[in-house]
Protein backbone atom coordinates (compact mmCIF):
# COMPACT_ATOMS: atom_id res chain seq x y z
CA UNK A 1 0.00 0.00 0.00
CA UNK A 2 1.00 3.61 -0.51
CA UNK A 3 2.15 5.59 2.53
CA UNK A 4 -1.13 7.59 2.87
CA UNK A 5 -3.16 4.39 2.48
CA UNK A 6 -1.03 2.66 5.11
CA UNK A 7 -1.70 5.54 7.53
CA UNK A 8 -5.44 5.31 6.88
CA UNK A 9 -5.34 1.54 7.38
CA UNK A 10 -3.49 1.89 10.69
CA UNK A 11 -5.96 4.50 11.92
CA UNK A 12 -9.01 2.44 11.05
CA UNK A 13 -7.49 -0.75 12.40
CA UNK A 14 -6.83 1.05 15.67
CA UNK A 15 -10.34 2.52 15.71
CA UNK A 16 -12.29 -0.67 14.92
CA UNK A 17 -13.00 -1.61 18.56
CA UNK A 18 -14.46 1.83 19.32
CA UNK A 19 -15.94 2.77 15.94
CA UNK A 20 -19.34 1.11 16.28
CA UNK A 21 -20.16 2.86 19.55
CA UNK A 22 -18.65 6.23 18.63
CA UNK A 23 -19.83 6.67 15.02
CA UNK A 24 -23.28 8.03 15.88
CA UNK A 25 -23.66 10.24 12.82
CA UNK A 26 -22.40 7.47 10.53
CA UNK A 27 -25.01 5.10 11.97
CA UNK A 28 -27.78 7.60 11.25
CA UNK A 29 -26.38 8.05 7.74
CA UNK A 30 -26.40 4.28 7.14
CA UNK A 31 -30.05 4.01 8.19
CA UNK A 32 -30.93 6.92 5.93
CA UNK A 33 -29.15 5.34 2.95
CA UNK A 34 -31.19 2.14 3.34
CA UNK A 35 -34.34 4.27 3.56
CA UNK A 36 -33.50 6.14 0.35
CA UNK A 37 -32.78 2.90 -1.48
CA UNK A 38 -36.19 1.52 -0.54
CA UNK A 39 -37.84 4.82 -1.51
CA UNK A 40 -36.27 4.52 -4.97
CA UNK A 41 -38.05 1.20 -5.48
CA UNK A 42 -35.25 -1.28 -4.84
CA UNK A 43 -36.10 -4.68 -3.43
CA UNK A 44 -37.72 -6.16 -1.51
CA UNK A 45 -35.15 -8.77 -2.64
CA UNK A 46 -31.67 -8.06 -3.97
CA UNK A 47 -29.90 -11.05 -5.45
CA UNK A 48 -26.30 -9.79 -5.40
CA UNK A 49 -24.95 -6.98 -3.22
CA UNK A 50 -21.43 -5.62 -2.88
CA UNK A 51 -20.45 -3.16 -0.17
CA UNK A 52 -17.02 -1.55 -0.05
CA UNK A 53 -15.53 0.10 3.00
CA UNK A 54 -17.89 -1.84 5.26
CA UNK A 55 -16.03 -1.08 8.51
CA UNK A 56 -17.93 -2.49 11.47
CA UNK A 57 -21.06 -3.09 9.39
CA UNK A 58 -23.30 -0.09 10.07
CA UNK A 59 -24.58 0.04 6.49
CA UNK A 60 -24.36 -3.76 6.20
CA UNK A 61 -26.88 -4.20 9.00
CA UNK A 62 -29.09 -1.37 7.77
CA UNK A 63 -29.39 -3.07 4.38
CA UNK A 64 -29.98 -6.52 5.87
CA UNK A 65 -32.73 -5.13 8.08
CA UNK A 66 -34.64 -3.69 5.10
CA UNK A 67 -33.96 -6.10 2.25
CA UNK A 68 -33.83 -9.82 1.59
CA UNK A 69 -30.37 -10.37 0.11
CA UNK A 70 -29.22 -13.46 -1.75
CA UNK A 71 -25.43 -13.02 -1.93
CA UNK A 72 -23.70 -10.28 0.07
CA UNK A 73 -20.04 -9.54 -0.63
CA UNK A 74 -18.40 -7.06 1.75
CA UNK A 75 -15.02 -5.37 1.53
CA UNK A 76 -12.80 -3.25 3.72
CA UNK A 77 -9.24 -1.98 3.54
CA UNK A 78 -8.36 -3.88 6.74
CA UNK A 79 -9.08 -7.59 7.08
CA UNK A 80 -9.87 -7.26 10.81
CA UNK A 81 -13.20 -5.67 9.85
CA UNK A 82 -14.59 -9.10 8.93
CA UNK A 83 -15.10 -10.18 12.56
CA UNK A 84 -17.51 -7.26 13.11
CA UNK A 85 -19.89 -8.33 10.31
CA UNK A 86 -22.99 -10.55 10.38
CA UNK A 87 -22.39 -14.17 9.25
CA UNK A 88 -23.47 -13.83 5.59
CA UNK A 89 -21.37 -10.78 4.64
CA UNK A 90 -18.51 -12.15 6.78
CA UNK A 91 -18.39 -15.28 4.63
CA UNK A 92 -18.23 -13.16 1.48
CA UNK A 93 -15.66 -10.72 2.86
CA UNK A 94 -12.84 -9.44 0.63
CA UNK A 95 -9.98 -7.43 2.15
CA UNK A 96 -7.92 -4.79 0.36
CA UNK A 97 -8.17 -1.39 -1.34
CA UNK A 98 -11.31 -1.19 -3.45
CA UNK A 99 -9.40 0.49 -6.28
CA UNK A 100 -7.38 -2.72 -6.82
CA UNK A 101 -9.83 -5.41 -5.72
CA UNK A 102 -10.79 -7.95 -8.42
CA UNK A 103 -14.56 -8.00 -8.91
CA UNK A 104 -16.58 -10.70 -10.64
CA UNK A 105 -19.87 -10.40 -12.46
CA UNK A 106 -22.70 -7.97 -11.91
CA UNK A 107 -24.46 -6.71 -8.80
CA UNK A 108 -27.98 -5.46 -8.16
CA UNK A 109 -26.52 -3.06 -5.63
CA UNK A 110 -23.08 -1.59 -4.97
CA UNK A 111 -23.10 0.40 -1.75
CA UNK A 112 -20.80 2.29 0.57
CA UNK A 113 -21.14 4.65 3.49
CA UNK A 114 -18.44 7.07 4.66
CA UNK A 115 -15.66 5.65 2.46
CA UNK A 116 -15.62 7.54 -0.84
CA UNK A 117 -13.85 10.50 0.79
CA UNK A 118 -10.68 8.40 1.16
CA UNK A 119 -10.48 7.54 -2.57
CA UNK A 120 -7.78 9.38 -4.51
CA UNK A 121 -9.57 9.14 -7.88
CA UNK A 122 -13.30 8.72 -7.19
CA UNK A 123 -14.29 9.33 -10.81
CA UNK A 124 -12.19 6.37 -11.98
CA UNK A 125 -13.51 4.16 -9.20
CA UNK A 126 -17.13 5.03 -9.99
CA UNK A 127 -16.63 4.17 -13.66
CA UNK A 128 -15.13 0.82 -12.67
CA UNK A 129 -17.94 0.02 -10.25
CA UNK A 130 -20.63 1.04 -12.74
CA UNK A 131 -19.39 -1.67 -15.12
CA UNK A 132 -20.18 -4.21 -12.39
CA UNK A 133 -23.79 -3.13 -11.95
CA UNK A 134 -26.47 -5.25 -13.59
CA UNK A 135 -28.87 -3.36 -15.86
CA UNK A 136 -31.23 -1.59 -13.49
CA UNK A 137 -28.77 -2.04 -10.64
CA UNK A 138 -28.16 0.77 -8.19
CA UNK A 139 -25.22 2.59 -6.69
CA UNK A 140 -25.82 3.75 -3.12
CA UNK A 141 -23.26 6.13 -1.60
CA UNK A 142 -22.81 8.12 1.55
CA UNK A 143 -20.10 10.78 1.48
CA UNK A 144 -19.47 14.27 2.79
CA UNK A 145 -19.89 17.77 1.46
CA UNK A 146 -17.31 20.54 1.49
CA UNK A 147 -18.60 21.85 4.81
CA UNK A 148 -17.73 18.62 6.59
CA UNK A 149 -15.47 19.06 9.63
CA UNK A 150 -15.04 22.72 8.72
CA UNK A 151 -13.43 23.27 12.12
CA UNK A 152 -10.76 20.58 11.68
CA UNK A 153 -8.52 22.96 9.73
CA UNK A 154 -7.69 24.38 13.16
CA UNK A 155 -6.13 21.04 14.07
CA UNK A 156 -3.39 21.40 11.46
CA UNK A 157 -4.38 17.96 10.13
CA UNK A 158 -4.97 17.29 6.42
CA UNK A 159 -8.50 16.50 5.32
CA UNK A 160 -9.52 13.26 3.60
CA UNK A 161 -8.94 13.15 -0.11
CA UNK A 162 -12.40 13.92 -1.49
CA UNK A 163 -15.42 15.96 -0.45
CA UNK A 164 -18.22 16.81 -2.90
CA UNK A 165 -21.42 18.83 -2.53
CA UNK A 166 -24.74 17.47 -3.87
CA UNK A 167 -24.67 19.63 -7.02
CA UNK A 168 -21.29 18.14 -8.02
CA UNK A 169 -22.36 14.52 -8.15
CA UNK A 170 -24.15 14.50 -11.48
CA UNK A 171 -20.90 15.34 -13.27
CA UNK A 172 -18.90 12.81 -11.22
CA UNK A 173 -21.02 9.83 -12.25
CA UNK A 174 -20.01 7.95 -15.42
CA UNK A 175 -22.26 7.80 -18.51
CA UNK A 176 -25.01 5.23 -18.09
CA UNK A 177 -25.67 6.02 -14.43
CA UNK A 178 -28.73 8.14 -13.72
CA UNK A 179 -28.66 10.15 -10.52
CA UNK A 180 -32.00 9.31 -8.95
CA UNK A 181 -31.74 11.25 -5.72
CA UNK A 182 -29.15 13.18 -3.76
CA UNK A 183 -29.50 14.96 -0.44
CA UNK A 184 -27.45 16.82 2.16
CA UNK A 185 -27.95 16.47 5.91
CA UNK A 186 -26.02 18.71 8.28
CA UNK A 187 -25.57 18.19 12.01
CA UNK A 188 -23.11 19.07 14.76
CA UNK A 189 -21.72 17.16 17.72
CA UNK A 190 -20.64 18.90 20.90
CA UNK A 191 -17.64 18.10 23.09
CA UNK A 192 -16.61 19.30 26.54
CA UNK A 193 -12.99 19.89 25.59
CA UNK A 194 -10.56 19.37 22.75
CA UNK A 195 -9.07 16.10 24.05
CA UNK A 196 -12.59 14.61 24.06
CA UNK A 197 -13.15 15.80 20.49
CA UNK A 198 -9.81 14.38 19.38
CA UNK A 199 -10.65 11.04 20.99
CA UNK A 200 -13.86 11.01 18.96
CA UNK A 201 -11.92 11.59 15.75
CA UNK A 202 -9.37 8.93 16.67
CA UNK A 203 -12.09 6.42 17.63
CA UNK A 204 -13.69 6.77 14.19
CA UNK A 205 -10.41 6.63 12.24
CA UNK A 206 -10.85 10.16 10.89
CA UNK A 207 -7.27 11.15 11.72
CA UNK A 208 -5.88 8.44 9.45
CA UNK A 209 -4.37 10.97 7.07
CA UNK A 210 -2.84 13.13 9.79
CA UNK A 211 0.68 13.34 11.21
CA UNK A 212 0.32 16.35 13.53
CA UNK A 213 1.36 16.03 17.19
CA UNK A 214 0.64 18.73 19.76
CA UNK A 215 2.23 19.61 23.05
CA UNK A 216 0.20 20.83 26.02
CA UNK A 217 0.64 24.50 25.21
CA UNK A 218 -0.49 24.03 21.60
CA UNK A 219 -3.46 21.96 22.77
CA UNK A 220 -4.61 24.66 25.20
CA UNK A 221 -4.20 27.37 22.58
CA UNK A 222 -6.07 25.35 19.96
CA UNK A 223 -8.94 24.65 22.39
CA UNK A 224 -9.26 28.33 23.30
CA UNK A 225 -9.33 29.29 19.63
CA UNK A 226 -11.84 26.53 18.84
CA UNK A 227 -14.13 27.60 21.67
CA UNK A 228 -13.97 31.23 20.56
CA UNK A 229 -14.75 30.42 16.94
CA UNK A 230 -16.80 27.20 16.95
CA UNK A 231 -18.66 26.96 20.26
CA UNK A 232 -22.24 25.65 20.20
CA UNK A 233 -25.09 27.38 21.99
CA UNK A 234 -24.36 25.37 25.14
CA UNK A 235 -20.70 26.42 25.08
CA UNK A 236 -19.37 23.03 24.01
CA UNK A 237 -16.89 22.66 21.16
CA UNK A 238 -18.71 22.09 17.90
CA UNK A 239 -17.80 19.59 15.18
CA UNK A 240 -19.77 19.88 11.92
CA UNK A 241 -20.95 16.87 9.94
CA UNK A 242 -22.00 17.55 6.34
CA UNK A 243 -23.42 14.24 5.07
CA UNK A 244 -24.31 13.67 1.42
CA UNK A 245 -26.40 10.65 0.36
CA UNK A 246 -27.15 9.55 -3.16
CA UNK A 247 -28.78 6.82 -5.21
CA UNK A 248 -27.89 6.27 -8.88
CA UNK A 249 -29.29 3.67 -11.27
CA UNK A 250 -27.72 1.94 -14.23
CA UNK A 251 -29.53 2.03 -17.56
CA UNK A 252 -28.75 -0.63 -20.15
CA UNK A 253 -25.44 -2.34 -20.79
CA UNK A 254 -22.36 -0.18 -20.19
CA UNK A 255 -19.63 -2.72 -19.64
CA UNK A 256 -18.47 -6.32 -19.87
CA UNK A 257 -20.00 -8.99 -17.66
CA UNK A 258 -16.72 -10.67 -16.75
CA UNK A 259 -13.96 -9.71 -14.33
CA UNK A 260 -12.83 -6.13 -14.69
CA UNK A 261 -9.74 -4.73 -12.97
Amino acid sequence: MSAPRERVARAFRRGLPSYHAEARVQAESAARLAELLAADGAGPRLERVFEFGCGTGLLTRALLSRFEIGTFHANDLVDEAAVHLPPGPRQGFLAGPIEELPLDGRYDLIASGATIQWIADPRALLARLAAHLAPGGRLLLGGFGRGHFAEVAALGAPAPLFYADPDEWRDLLPPGLELRMVERRRSALGFDDLPQLLRHLRATGVTGNARARWGRAELRAAEADWRARHALADGRLGLSYDCVHLVARRDGDIGPSHRIR
